[in-house]
């Protein structure tokens, strides 16, 4: 992989005034549409609350590596973005820093010892800061959602940018996502309050359709069974589903229920839906459906609420959050430098870890980007990526506990 530095276009340079541009919808660089500090006694009580995890735990989690970060003394690195390519070999993470760092997953695992051995394959520049990074379902590329409002693929192994499109008026982008391997189709949300979906391959040119809501789209998602679902989240504290085939007649259901902006929306087992939220909630969403085909249920009525999940802090900022779909785990990151993870099932977290304790890490900032590998839960393992405000990155492995019957079993 190669290292190169990308310049800016024509298309960028026009909208390098809008940056300075402001309304109701804009955000600073680490956190959400501005809300209310949540009191100083809450934030006591969720502290107390978060350093104990229920005896339910099923997964025994192990650091595998940290990563200092690469970025110089005094410099911004905060990760905002962190994303495995669909082979879960290569680890694609973007932020502030305006790069786009590729690692080879195997080097977490080969160097446990070492942090200074896990750096980058690859190294690409990019001419504005990242809000968002996802690899392409085929593999080989990694696209970006920027400040610039503008989404654009690089060609992983070259570092080269292979298309750009700009529709969203110079407004940031937050968030982007590919629809699964073989529709070729993408989505973005940006401060304009609209999601687009459009054509990745034919980046050029006007958006298939878009949906529009009450406020900046900070996420979406599509359904990764293969539905003609879009998840979508947005500063308004509303989630919604719409129907990729029918996008401008609206959301098929509405998920009503956070107290602030919806942060992060993913899809869950069975075509539920998990949105995380400014309030320090996730919460779990089920809505009928109707089979149309044998192969094909669509979304339909109105959403119900089947779980909240908290412990985590997050009242200001970004904090990721990942589902890891064949094991039914939620991981987010929190404003108290935690890693937390939910079991669907239970409303508690069943694992929270300091991120800057007892590892080697002094500890600072805010852990702000999770990303699960998406492996077969029934193998036995998987891992668990965390991104921190100031640059440090950490993995970790994630191994099924043996019950007392498996252990007779294999006796």
């Amino acid at each position: 992989m190669t290292n190169p530095s990308s310049p800016s276009s024509p298309t960028r340079q026009r909208r390098r005034h809008n940056q300075e541009t402001n309304d109701e919808d804009e955000v600073d660089d680490h956190g959400i549409p501005p809300f209310p500090a949540r009191p100083e006694e809450q934030q006591e009580e969720d502290a107390d609350d978060e350093l104990s995890s229920p005896p339910r735990l099923e997964w025994e989690f192990l650091l595998a590596a940290t990563v200092p970060s690469p970025a110089l003394a005094g410099a911004s690195d905060a990760i905002g973005s962190v994303d495995f390519d669909p082979a879960g070999r290569f680890l694609a993470t973007g932020g502030i820093a305006r790069k786009v760092r590729i690692y080879s997953v195997a080097d977490f695992f080969m160097h446990p010892s070492s942090a200074s051995s896990c750096s980058p394959a690859a190294c690409i520049c990019v001419p504005a800061k990242l809000s968002s990074v996802r690899w392409r379902p085929e593999g080989g590329a990694v696209g970006c959602g920027d400040y610039d409002g503008v989404v654009t693929e690089y060609d992983a192994e070259r570092g080269v940018a292979a298309w750009e499109r700009d529709e969203h008026s110079g407004r940031r982008v937050w968030a982007l996502d590919y629809a699964p391997h073989g529709a070729s189709m993408a989505a973005s949300g940006s401060d304009d309050r609209t999601a687009h979906v459009w054509d990745p391959r034919a980046p050029s040119g006007t958006s298939w359709a878009t949906a529009r809501a009450g406020g900046a789209v900070l996420c979406v998602e599509f359904d990764p069974a293969g539905g003609p679902q879009l998840a979508v989240g947005s500063a308004d504290r509303r989630a919604a589903v719409y129907d990729v085939r029918a996008l401008g007649r609206g959301a098929v259901a509405s998920m009503d229920g956070h107290a602030r902006a919806v942060t992060y929306v993913r899809w869950a087992p069975a075509r539920r839906v998990v949105t995380s939220a400014a309030d320090g909630t996730h919460r779990l969403w089920e809505w009928p459906v109707t089979t149309t085909t044998a192969a094909q249920t669509d979304v339909s009525g109105p959403a119900r609420e089947v779980r909240s999940y908290s412990g985590h802090v997050s009242g200001r900022s970004f904090v990721g959050m990942g589902l890891w779909r064949r094991a039914g785990l939620v991981a987010s990151g929190s404003e108290s430098n935690h890693i937390f993870v939910y079991d669907l099932r239970w409303a508690k977290p069943v694992w929270v870890h300091p991120f800057g304790l007892g590892d080697g890490d002094a500890g600072g900032g805010f852990v702000s980007a999770v990303a699960w590998r998406q492996c077969d839960a029934d193998s036995g393992g998987g891992a668990l990526v965390a991104g921190r405000s100031d640059g440090v990155l950490k993995m970790f492995t994630c191994q099924r506990r043996q019950t007392d019957n498996q252990q007779v079993r294999d006796q």
